[in-house]
């Protein structure tokens, strides 16, 4: 799955996009695309070096609007990039050279691109993409350890082949799908990580478990994983330490966030306890199998004309939330979903004193247009003192935002 998270209704984010001389610069017009399809404005600055490689007018017919790329436009009282700057809620550098680097640690402004850059107070998120070399180059590693302490997000580089050939190290620009998935989870949250806070580690379950019947079938549910993804994609904008510990899903990892699959309800359970050890926030996102075959067959089970019904005995999985209570401290936070059919609040309140869960999300599945299959969700967050907020429908990712602000006050405390 490559599209982004849709953006929810009320006014759209204005995103800057800032195109510096990179040969990924071409990956920088897909990335316009998709803004543009999720639903934000965006406004594209080009350095010089950039307008060599991908000619502006490809990025003024993406995005709809001219490009800023000189200092000296004369017709207008105010400069576009101060006008810009006024208008923006959120700067993307992608791809960010090691020279554009550099100029934005050093407060350096000699074009258009890092003029408004040092005008610009917003969130700012960065994309690198260099020779491997050059990222390992030790000025290159201060410059960008200067912007992590200022609170600029920093997406990838990745590894792999790179434009000149290198196949060793990390310096391919991050795919698109990742760098506007982290833009659109910044806009959010409405914040930047906060220079000198504390990062908390967040551990995050998502999508189905799978529970094998024989080698080609399994029971599963409809989960597709996106509402823990959205939790992991914010937290990890908001400056945190996240693992995520997923099942199946077709869901491209967030940036910044360590991956740990988990096919099996068992699997998640070992995982959970694993991490749970060192973590301050715990969510059950995902839709752990309650049961499971209570025997697997060694060869695929055949249909037999005329022959009975195979019988399929079950037997239940690890209740991993009720298995954690005894190793809880008061400083561990756990939050655990519900998605009910019927009865909603009383189901959601049992399980969670039954549980001793600080809260728990729950939502009622089956409604179109919501919950599972959906790009939406519509959620009640049920807190152990009693309080119940209800988040109306809205994307996953708008959801997700405002759960984590009830839970842990990630706008305010990265």
């Amino acid at each position: 799955m490559d599209d982004l998270w849709t953006i929810g209704g009320g006014r759209k984010p204005v995103i800057a996009l800032g195109v510096s001389g990179s040969i990924a610069a071409y990956k920088s017009a897909e990335l316009v695309g998709k803004l543009t399809r999720a639903g934000a404005e965006v406004r594209v600055l080009m350095t010089a070096n950039a307008c060599r490689l991908v000619a502006p007018a490809t990025f003024s017919t993406l995005s709809r609007h001219p490009v800023v790329d000189s200092l000296w436009d004369t017709g207008r009282w105010q400069p576009e990039h101060v006008e810009l700057a006024e208008l923006a809620d959120l700067l993307v550098i992608a791809p960010a050279t090691a020279n554009i680097i550099g100029k934005l640690a050093h407060g350096i402004a000699d074009d258009a691109l890092s003029t408004f850059a040092l005008s610009f107070d917003g969130s700012v998120i960065i994309a690198p993409a260099m020779n491997p070399r050059m990222w390992a180059h030790p000025a290159v590693v201060e410059n960008c350890a200067i912007l992590r302490r200022r609170g600029v997000r920093i997406v990838g580089p990745e590894p792999g082949r790179v434009a000149c050939g290198d196949l060793e190290g990390a310096g391919r620009m991050s795919e698109p799908v990742l760098i506007g998935n982290a833009a659109l989870a910044a806009w959010q949250l409405h914040s930047a990580p906060v220079p000198g806070q504390p990062r908390r580690r967040i551990v995050v379950t998502a999508g189905p478990t799978r529970e094998e019947l024989d080698p080609v079938r399994f029971l599963s549910n409809r989960s597709s994983g996106r509402m823990g993804y959205a939790l992991a994609e914010c937290a990890a904008a908001a400056g945190h330490q996240v693992v995520l510990i997923s099942g199946s899903t077709e869901l491209p990892v967030p940036a910044g966030c360590t991956m740990i699959p988990a096919v099996t309800a068992a699997e998640m359970a070992v995982a959970v306890k694993q991490e749970f050890a060192a973590a301050d926030l715990l969510i059950m996102a995902a839709a752990v199998a309650d049961f499971r075959p209570a025997e697997r067959a060694g060869q695929k089970l055949r249909k037999q004309t005329g022959s009975q019904a195979p019988q399929l005995q079950l037997a239940w999985t690890e209740d991993i939330l009720a298995s954690l209570a005894a190793d809880k401290r008061s400083s561990r936070t756990v939050v655990g979903f519900a998605a009910e059919t019927e009865d909603l609040v009383a189901n959601a309140r049992r399980k969670l004193g039954n549980k001793k869960l600080d809260w728990l999300v729950a939502n009622q599945v089956g409604c179109p247009g919501v919950g599972f299959d959906s790009s939406d969700n519509e959620v009640v967050v049920f807190a152990a003192d009693g309080r119940s907020t209800a988040i109306p429908k809205a994307g996953k990712l708008e959801v997700a935002a405002k759960i984590l602000e009830l839970v842990m006050n990630v706008g305010n405390e990265p």
